[in-house]
């Protein structure tokens, strides 16, 4: 269902950027990470800012990929050599039925992951991929990188098939054409090999 194409603030690959200072649900995807802030500045001068920033991916560690979640700030002084593709403003309607359709935290049989993990990752050198072991268990807050978008969600449940059923969804994603698009799903099912990663994020992350 697409909703808007009016509040893309930054797109590298259509060479659109709108000068200025920006408030609200702000998503960036950066190379094959995900900024989530609450603000964004764009320069007359080609650079652009993020305050408080929480990215989330997947990093080296001993040979390893491990699912993170951090909160910092961002600064590009060029974005022509920076690894930001775009950022978005989410649509406040969208945003408000985002919010209103959230199940609650004592949901039954929901579960809360304490720290943020990988529960997928599509990668030649390092697999993960834990959606057998979680089937049929609904999961809290998940973040899905998908072949050409992005999936923000209250939950996602494994269905028998194994793959992963997305539950109160925000969708950024390129069309046809490669035009950026919001909207907003109650539940989409998607195929395990379009997906490129999952992560859970953790709730004493999302504390900070």
């Amino acid at each position: 269902m697409k909703e808007s194409t009016d509040f893309i603030l930054y797109d590298s690959l259509k060479n659109r950027k709108v000068i200025g200072e920006f408030t609200g649900s702000i998503i960036s995807k950066c190379h094959d990470k995900i900024i989530f802030s609450d603000n964004l500045k764009i320069f007359d001068s080609e650079g652009i800012s993020i305050s408080q920033g929480l990215i989330v991916g997947f990093e080296d560690n001993d040979n390893k990929k491990i699912a993170f979640s951090k909160t910092s700030d961002f600064n590009w002084s060029d974005l022509k050599l920076s690894p930001l593709e775009y950022s978005i403003l989410i649509p406040e309607n969208t945003m408000e039925r985002y919010d209103k359709e959230q199940f609650s935290d004592d949901f039954p049989y929901t579960i809360n992951l304490l720290h943020t993990a990988g529960l997928h990752l599509n990668d030649p050198e390092f697999q993960i991929n834990h959606l057998d072991f979680f089937k049929d268990e609904i999961l809290k807050n998940p973040v899905a990188l998908i072949t050409n978008g992005i999936i923000v969600a209250d939950r996602v449940v494994i269905d028998q098939n194994g793959d992963p059923v997305f539950y109160d969804c925000l969708i950024i994603g390129r069309d046809e054409n490669d035009e950026l698009n919001v909207s907003y799903e109650s539940f989409i099912n998607v195929d395990d090999k379009v997906v490129k990663y999952i992560i859970i994020l953790g709730v004493e992350e999302l504390k900070k």
